[in-house]
């Protein structure tokens, strides 16, 4: 019986194997997708006018401790009160 089975034929053309393309189909989305980014990636740069430039740097005054720059500082020291001088009872 001939039309038993209608839908499994070998779908090949000249340009692609069908075979092929349902036993390795994550090779050939990969390789589809990768040349998809290769056209939309700079047409999408190329557009939005992001491409390479000089990085915005914001105009904030830079301030320099000396802890933060690394510079070794002695400890200054704390002024001590000085002594009163109070009568002794005699």
């Amino acid at each position: 019986m001939r039309g038993r089975h209608p839908f499994v034929k070998a779908y090949n053309s000249r340009l692609v194997s069908w075979a092929f393309v349902r036993r390795e189909w994550g090779a050939v989305t990969f390789v589809l997708t990768v040349i998809v980014g290769m056209i939309v990636v700079p047409l999408a740069l190329y557009f939005n006018n992001q491409g390479p430039g000089p990085l915005p740097v914001p105009n904030t005054p830079i301030t320099s401790s000396p802890i933060a720059s690394g510079v070794p500082t002695s400890p200054t020291p704390s002024p001590t009160p000085a002594k009163k001088a109070t009568p002794t009872p005699t």
